[in-house]
């Protein structure tokens, strides 16, 4: 495997024009017959469009063609070039107040990036590099839940994962430090601990729920629960086939009252012989002191025959008086929840308890030592292909079943801690930590629908194993399910991809794991909890409590999962990909409802709710949790909103900012001591600094204005002096307009919303497409990716920009079920 350490922080250069085509398209010594003649060309536009601003001396946006034509910035040549071919195909450059050159003419200049500056072949594409990756946090978790069934806790146990291109999948960055070692060993340990048995097998259970029980007589009622207020007496009848030992376990809750309480009872187990006469064979004190939850267990011998069981619940102390208890709303109440009865303990079957089967499924191992190890491999040869992602071989399961058996003959020890022994080697071992990907031993066959062109010389298919891996860690967040894997091991997952992602889209309980930690960090949904707000100065009132009401964990947790449930709802429906920024409709419950000012909703569910006129909610652009997290603690911030836009809808993200530039409250002096934040800004773009970047971004944020930082509507403005009281605050009506520098006009959110889909929606699917890719390969995304993601977008649009078609587009391209093969790094035109 070919691996190639990239910068993760590697940001674009800032935003310049076209005016250097003329004399870059010159300089390249590739093709020189066509360079000169489409250099003559951009000439001919050059001084028209951009010579005032980049020429003779000028360098506005920190850009001077002379100073690339004389070589001054090195190696800094290829991001100028991918600078200038993104925001011409974004059309951010020349400005709208500019004499723009017609679509024909960018479309040609992009094209001759793409083919002579490039060199990109739609017949060649590069698949781009594979990286070793380990198993972020979240993966790990998924992937043990899946093994073992046992929830880790990677949030208290790990330390966070570092992030590149905004998303903790990166390979480059995913390194394993000594420290993250020792903690992977004690995971291992523990989780295996969890998932073994220390008693082995047991005999074989018979279940009795608490509806078999009866109410004061064996043919009376179901009980539900009991009061404490008065007696009661529950009466359970049993058939017993074998006259033997027994285990009998019950379980009970305590309903209606509070930790406090002193109210305390007693229960009591009887069983009543052929006479009718109870014999007590347990009784048990019960209070909300102890808890609210208890059990008992005891052993009793049976005969066969009819077993009859008397539970009785009887109050002690009903009447205590409890110092700062509340007034009851209801009386308290036992509830028994589970009863079992495990036996016969001589002699019977013996079986593992449900929740080690998961592992254990084989059953008890037999006595007979060669069946015995048989028995031993085909669990460790199971467990392991799961854990590895594709069939163990023959010497490595050897060795541990040679461990586990040794582990397993120690004095004192038992065969399930041998087992424990060869499973905490199996996840502490790099083929389960890391995602390793192998390549075929040959050209797979092909899916009907694949759209890409696959370059024998530059790319080699991945085995059907590593591209397994690849689908349900972007799907669904963990490894791959029993069916994926069989059809990874028949060798047909190339030809079935896209049955398989109807199927596995189809699995709405995975996917929204998927979707949970992709969306979560494309859309930074993830941070909404932690996003620090001050909610008496955002909302200019007085009271904590009042505060807290308005914006607490609950409508946080809804805003999270409106934006998560939305986008879950167009993949599984099938949406055009563009309706995500105008969508007419979005998830909510009632408190989040009411949070928005949105009536007739009702209950704690999400669900799908058609938007009323003036609700001012549509589209993306208009969920809290993206308002939230694209503010500052105490306002508003339409730098941040407009930058999200930039770098997550529409993919053309701003360089970062200067050194030593003063923040906006730092501003608010003098004449702009009680301005608004609108006249800030445009002070602030005075700056020729600034002003590329900002006449980009500001006019996209201050379109979300009317939405406060917590994501409420507001009409008005609230402008607080330095030092002032916030009941001083000077209220302003605020004014969301703008235009963007394509030239398109917008009065608010929801009319960017709908310029947005309407016309700048393939700079959406690419936007999305790219972020889907780069999450899902685990490396960032090159001008080499161009080609492969032009088709990807040329399919979507031919089957009506519907999401099914951008994710089966892309598992089906070349990078994603492809690498590159150990070949030389292609160049650019212009490098030697």
């Amino acid at each position: 495997m070919e691996f190639k350490i990239r910068s993760a922080t590697n940001r674009p250069m800032p935003v310049v024009t076209l005016v250097i085509y003329g004399v870059l398209f010159a300089c390249l010594p590739t093709q020189p017959s066509r360079a000169e003649d489409l250099s003559g060309q951009v000439r001919s536009q050059f001084e028209q469009h951009c010579f005032d601003c980049h020429g003779n001396g000028s360098e506005e946006g920190g850009f001077n063609f002379e100073k690339l034509v004389s070589g001054e910035y090195g190696d800094f040549t290829q991001s100028k070039w991918e600078a200038v071919w993104k925001n011409v195909r974004a059309q951010t450059m020349p400005p709208a107040e500019a004499e723009a050159p017609s679509q024909e003419v960018r479309s040609k200049w992009v094209h001759w990036i793409q083919s002579d500056v490039f060199r990109l072949d739609p017949q060649r594409i590069d698949p781009g590099h594979s990286v070793l990756r380990r198993l972020n946090r979240s993966e790990y978790k998924e992937t043990i839940k899946q093994l073992t069934d046992v929830d880790y806790d990677v949030r208290e146990e790990f330390p966070a994962d570092d992030t590149g291109y905004g998303f903790d999948t990166i390979g480059e960055v995913l390194t394993l430090s000594p420290v993250l070692l020792e903690k992977y060993l004690a995971a291992a340990a523990d989780i295996v601990s969890k998932c073994t048995p220390t008693d082995g097998p047991t005999p074989k259970e018979q279940i009795h729920w608490r509806n078999q029980w009866k109410l004061n007589t064996a043919d009376g009622p179901e009980p539900g629960s009991l009061s404490f207020e008065e007696k009661g007496v529950l009466h359970l009848r049993r058939d017993i086939a074998i006259a033997n030992s027994y285990r009998l376990e019950l379980e009970w809750s305590l309903e209606n009252g509070w930790v406090a309480t002193a109210q305390e009872g007693m229960v009591r187990l009887s069983l009543v012989d052929n006479e009718g006469k109870p014999r007590m064979l347990r009784e048990q004190k019960v209070s909300f002191l102890a808890g609210q939850r208890g059990s008992m267990s005891t052993e009793v011998d049976l005969p066969k025959g009819t077993m009859h069981l008397l539970l009785e619940f009887i109050p002690t102390n009903s009447d205590a008086t409890v110092t700062n208890e509340p007034s009851k709303q209801q009386p308290y109440r036992f509830s028994l929840s589970r009863s079992i009865l495990v036996g016969p303990l001589q002699g019977g079957e013996l079986e593992y308890r449900e929740k080690y089967r998961r592992i254990f499924f084989n059953g008890p191992p037999p006595s007979d030592p060669i069946a015995r190890r048989e028995h031993l491999k085909s669990l460790l040869r199971r467990f392991a292909d799961q854990a590895y992602r594709r069939p163990i071989d023959e010497p490595t399961l050897d060795r541990l079943c040679d461990i586990a058996l040794q582990v397993a003959n120690e004095p004192g020890s038992r065969y399930e801690r041998g087992v424990g022994a060869a499973l905490q080697l199996i996840l502490a071992s790099p083929r389960f930590l890391f995602r390793t990907e192998q390549v075929s031993g040959s050209e797979p066959a092909k899916s009907s629908n694949a759209s890409q062109a696959i370059a024998n010389d530059l790319a080699v298919p991945l085995d059907d194993y590593s591209l397994a891996s690849r689908l349900s860690y972007l799907l669904w967040g963990g490894p791959p399910d029993q069916e994926l894997y069989q059809v990874a091991a028949s060798g047909k997952l190339h030809e079935q991809l896209e049955q398989q992602f109807e199927r596995m889209i189809g699995q709405e309980w995975r996917l929204e794991r998927g979707i949970e930690n992709f969306v979560g960090q494309w859309l930074q949904t993830r941070d909404v909890h932690e996003s620090q707000a001050d909610i008496r100065t955002i909302l200019g009132i007085d009271s904590y409590e009042e505060a807290e009401r308005t914006f607490d964990w609950q409508v946080r947790e809804a805003m999270g999962q409106e934006t998560r449930r939305l986008y879950q709802y167009f993949i599984t429906n099938d949406r055009p990909v563009e309706e995500l920024l105008n969508a007419k409709y979005t998830f909510l419950n009632e408190r989040l409802a009411k949070f928005y000012g949105i009536e007739g909703v009702q209950g704690d569910s999400m669900r799908k709710v058609d938007l009323p006129a003036g609700s001012h909610r549509r589209g993306l652009l208009t969920h809290g949790s993206l308002l939230v997290v694209t503010s500052n603690p105490t306002r508003t911030s339409p730098v941040k909103r407009g930058l999200f836009v930039l770098e997550n809808i529409l993919g053309t993200p701003a360089p970062p900012a200067p050194p030593n530039v003063p923040s906006l409250e730092e501003s608010k002096s003098g004449k702009l001591e009680k301005a608004s934040l609108r006249e800030i800004l445009e002070f602030h773009r005075r700056d020729a600094a600034c002003a590329a970047c900002h006449q980009r971004m500001d006019p996209l944020g201050l379109a979300m204005e009317n939405y406060n930082a917590i994501g409420q509507w507001r009409d008005m403005e609230r402008s607080v002096a330095k030092g002032q009281n916030q009941r001083d605050a000077v209220k302003q009506a605020i004014d969301a307009s703008g235009k963007l520098m394509s030239g398109e006009s917008f009065s608010g959110a929801e009319e960017l919303a709908e310029i947005l889909a309407a016309n700048r929606k393939e700079d959406f699917y690419r936007c999305l497409t790219e972020k889907i890719m780069t999450f899902g390969l685990g490396r960032g995304m090159t001008y080499r990716d161009t080609t492969a993601i032009d088709q990807i977008i040329a399919r979507t649009q031919k089957e009506d920009g519907k999401m099914k078609s951008l994710y089966k587009a892309i598992i089906t391209s070349v990078p994603f079920t492809h690498r590159r093969k150990d070949v030389a790094e292609p160049t650019l035109a212009s490098q030697p």
